[in-house]
């Protein structure tokens, strides 16, 4: 049975029937031996023999003429209720003589009474019947009827006592279907919830396998889908890691000859393309530092830095950062402002952490405005080292803040060709930083400029 949808349908169909059928083969057994339907049945024969005892000592000793029917309402059942009173007299050619407006099954039960000259009794449904045929001094023969209509009630029907272990058993039987059936659907969530969390933090290698992948049901084949979807996700980003290690390594090599044949060209040219040649020597560094922070990215991207953590005095480094951005702001008019009262000693890379911070601070120095500070602040607290950078530029559309940590990605591609900036920086940042175990975010400041914050196990 592959069909979920079929199978939740059949199952919840056999509980439904399952229970209508312990009901309707255990409901004749309870109904013979319900003590609150006999004590009905009971209470309905006293009442009616009570009133045709009555009916017939009158009329066998007074006669028909003489026997007043009275209202019938005076006498009360066994639990202080009123019992409907109806009473009727039948003569042998099936004329009423007394009651009126007898019904059908009253009429068959005083000719049957008649014609047997004997008791009868009958029960139809909530009527009960009891026919005693009487003669008066004068000889004249007539049936007396008392006809008891009672409903029985539906403490009469449910009795409590009867019904409180059927119906107990009943609630585990279902509860056990239901039990089984929601454990069943809800089972192979837990898996696929891992998984899809763990490939969403960045693990390729998570896969759903096991028992639900081999389900012959949509669960299954959901499973085996994002099976094969994380493959192709890992084979596309693997493919990609390469790609960028690969041209890296493969472009430093005609860069090195590239300088190198530079150098014989500015010692064999005069003046005049001293120029030309110190623009090549420019645009060299440049694709070197490009090369270099596409390596340290795709070593942060693999895991592979490995240089060893040790204790880093973390306001000194930042000290150290910030001097050497301001002191490169300084032609600009920018000032480059840090502060801090607290000292603070976490266990991490000095150079990965030296790099996050200086990529970070350097864009602030980038898109800030000519004349204004960018602000550097270092706090504690009992868990985290934070530290804010905040520039006054114009800061970032709010769609995009979360995608500026991204590799490649530029706000304004005009601006950032201009400035140089690859889209890189960031990236390095948040790549260096979550490998410290911290975080990193950015927001716009209320007053203009943007503020990136990051947050360090102290």
């Amino acid at each position: 049975m592959r069909s979920l949808f079929l199978r939740i349908f059949l199952w919840f169909w056999l509980a439904m029937a399952l229970v209508a059928a312990v009901l309707v083969v255990t409901s004749p057994f309870f109904t013979r031996s319900r003590p609150a339907l006999e004590r009905w049945h009971e209470d309905a024969e006293e009442w009616a023999r009570h009133r045709v005892d009555g009916a017939s000592t009158q009329i066998g000793a007074h006669g028909l003429d003489e026997f007043q029917m009275g209202r019938g309402h005076g006498r009360r059942g066994r639990g202080g209720e009123k019992a409907p009173a109806r009473l009727f007299v039948i003569g042998e050619d099936g004329a009423e003589l007394r009651g009126g407006g007898a019904p059908p099954e009253v009429h068959h039960v005083a000719e049957r009474a008649l014609v047997e000259q004997r008791e009868q009794t009958e029960r139809i449904g909530a009527l009960y019947l009891i026919a005693r045929p009487v003669a008066d001094p004068g000889g004249r023969r007539v049936a007396v009827v008392a006809a008891h209509h009672s409903p029985p009630r539906l403490v009469h029907l449910l009795d409590p006592k009867a019904l409180s272990w059927r119906l107990g058993v009943l609630v585990l039987v279902v509860g056990a279907l239901s039990f089984w059936l929601a454990r069943y659907l809800s089972s192979p969530v837990a898996p696929l919830r891992s998984a899809t969390r763990r490939l969403s933090g960045g693990d390729l290698t998570a896969r759903v396998e096991g028992k639900v992948a081999r389900r012959r049901d949509e669960i299954g084949e959901l499973a085996r889908d994002f099976d094969a979807m994380a493959e192709r996700i890992e084979a596309l980003v693997g493919s990609q890691q390469r790609l960028l290690r690969d041209v890296s390594h493969e472009l430093r090599s005609p860069l090195a000859r590239l300088v190198v044949a530079l150098e014989l060209a500015r010692s064999r040219a005069g003046d005049d393309a001293a120029g030309p040649l110190d623009r090549i020597e420019r645009e060299a560094a440049r694709l070197e530092e490009l090369i270099g922070r596409l390596l340290l990215l795709e070593r942060l991207e693999a895991g592979g830095a490995k240089d060893v953590a040790g204790e880093v005095d973390l306001a000194a480094l930042l000290v150290e950062v910030v001097a050497d951005a301001g002191f490169e702001a300084g032609a600009d008019g920018i000032d480059v402002r840090f502060d801090s009262n607290d000292e603070c000693r976490i266990t991490g890379r000095s150079t990965l952490l030296r790099s996050a911070f200086d990529n970070v601070i350097r864009n602030a120095v980038h898109h800030t405005e000519p004349g204004s500070t960018v602000d550097v602040e270092l706090a504690t607290n009992d868990r985290d080292a934070i530290v804010t950078i905040g520039d006054h530029g114009p800061g970032v559309p709010e769609a995009e803040l979360d995608r500026i940590f991204e590799p490649f990605y530029r706000v304004d591609e005009a601006r950032d060709r201009v400035s140089g900036g690859v889209g890189l920086g960031l990236a390095i940042a948040a790549r260096a930083v979550r490998v410290h175990g911290g975080t990193i975010e950015a927001e716009n400041h209320p007053d203009g400029g943007l503020v990136v914050t990051v947050r360090l196990p102290a």
